[in-house]
């Protein structure tokens, strides 16, 4: 039921962000228990919650809004964030921009990550591409990152999960 209300306001927020400039505008979706904020100052983010604050996703793009990420996934030493997805009880993604090459990028993660008690489910490059997934014995805790080369150096993105 969580999920259907989180579903459906961001629904609802991405109808409101549609619908013109908003700053700081909060839209409260009746009888769904929860709040849509979305902030069209330049930042373009929006907020999703629920009533109970337990749950929030933040959507960002051009680098601005609270980046968090769990230990097995720090964000990569130098980046700079171009975009992110934050769910608070669930996971996100981030997505950046880095110097460093491809598989410089996947080396640090895949050393964070078995730091972490993860195990490798994949690892692979495919024309220029390098794709690792790395999951718990339970899997409760997952990652995975795709580097490409971009003419500006490296284009990544980490996906997570955690499950309690």
């Amino acid at each position: 039921m969580r999920l259907e209300a989180i579903l459906t306001m961001t629904a609802m927020a991405a109808l409101v962000a549609g619908c013109g400039p908003h700053p700081g505008k909060t839209v409260l979706v009746d009888g769904k228990g929860g709040s849509v904020t979305v902030d069209n100052n330049g930042s373009g983010s929006m907020t999703v919650k629920s009533n109970d604050g337990k749950t929030v996703v933040q959507f960002n793009n051009n680098g601005v809004g609270d980046v968090k990420t769990p230990d097995f996934a720090p964000l990569y030493p130098g980046a700079k964030v171009t975009g992110s997805i934050n769910a608070s009880t669930e996971g996100g993604m981030v997505i950046f921009q880095t110097s460093a090459k491809p598989e410089d990028v996947v080396t640090f993660y895949q050393q964070k990550s078995a730091a972490a008690g993860l195990a490798a489910k994949l690892n692979m490059t495919t024309e220029g591409t390098v794709t690792y997934m790395a999951t718990t014995a339970d899997e409760k805790k997952t990652l995975q990152v795709v580097a490409s080369k971009s003419d500006t150096g490296t284009q990544a993105q980490i996906t997570w999960g955690t499950k309690k």
